[in-house]
């Protein structure tokens, strides 16, 4: 089983690099069949995922079970399977707009925004997560009618955060340009394309 796994994310892994945008396969009216379409049956599943805060609802995944190509879609039409409220991208193969994936460390995202932005506190069920609106730069103006949301969490060694870093947890807001920030490295961990208009 090992082995199949192995070769099946070895053949994957070569392809071209993955590209997202808010376009096409991706955008605002596509659907759970389209991307059956597009990746098969066997990868693409639709069932109950974990959301935030202890509540659970009905998702589409895709490439479930390779942890480099994984994605999550809800849909506005649940009867139909269509035009997503978000696609959360969850594997370190897919780029998305602006060239931004997991792993991005946060002040090469500030630099692709063009300004500085605004995230949570960690350490909580929303924590470091970040939404850019029309007024917050670059990623919040993405072509194709879509948002982007971005989670990030510290990379630097000695985490959990404490002593001096104590104040970057919680409910609260900081600046990524903060240099208490910036100390813990803060890297892209999730990264949602979100379409306002079909909540």
């Amino acid at each position: 089983m090992y082995a199949a796994a192995f070769v099946l994310a070895g053949a994957v892994t070569a392809r071209a690099e993955d590209r997202i945008e808010c376009a096409g396969l991706f955008g605002r009216d596509t659907s759970h069949a389209a991307l059956v379409k597009a990746y098969g049956e066997t990868n693409v599943v639709y069932k109950k995922i974990d959301a935030p805060q202890g509540s659970t609802g009905m998702a589409t995944v895709v490439f479930e079970r390779l942890r480099n190509r994984k994605l999550t879609i809800e849909w506005f039409d649940e009867k139909n399977l269509a035009r997503p409220i978000y696609i959360s991208i969850e594997g370190p193969k897919w780029v998305g707009p602006l060239g931004i994936r997991l792993g991005t460390p946060i002040d090469e995202v500030e630099k692709q925004n063009g300004k500085p932005f605004r995230l949570n506190g960690f350490g909580w069920d929303l924590g470091g997560s970040a939404r850019f609106g029309k007024d917050d730069g670059k990623l919040g103006t993405v072509p194709g009618g879509c948002h982007f949301g971005l989670t990030f969490e510290p990379t630097a060694e000695g985490l959990p955060l404490g002593g001096k870093y104590r104040v970057l947890n919680g409910n609260k807001d900081l600046r990524s340009d903060l240099l208490l920030l910036r100390e813990v490295k803060p890297a892209v961990v999730e990264i949602l394309i979100i379409y306002s208009d079909n909540h």
